[in-house]
């Protein structure tokens, strides 16, 4: 398991690294899996593990989680 830290709404929040597509990041309020999807165009979608739609808030994370791993 990868551990490692993005920054988010003014703070700086741990993410985890469960495997290629799952991703536990602990947020202030609690913490979230979140979980990269695909669609059938090939555009990659953030969810809450469990929820269909993607959210400002899981693109946000999800963006920089992609940021990270890009830059790492």
């Amino acid at each position: 398991m990868n551990s490692f830290k993005i920054d988010y709404n003014n703070d700086t929040v741990l993410v985890e690294q469960l495997d290629n597509t799952h991703f536990t990041v602990h947020l202030l309020g609690g913490d979230i899996t979140l979980v990269l999807k695909e669609d059938n165009e090939g555009a990659c979608h953030w969810f809450v593990e469990g929820s269909d739609n993607e959210t400002e808030e899981t693109s946000t994370i999800g963006v920089a989680i992609d940021t990270w791993l890009t830059e790492k």
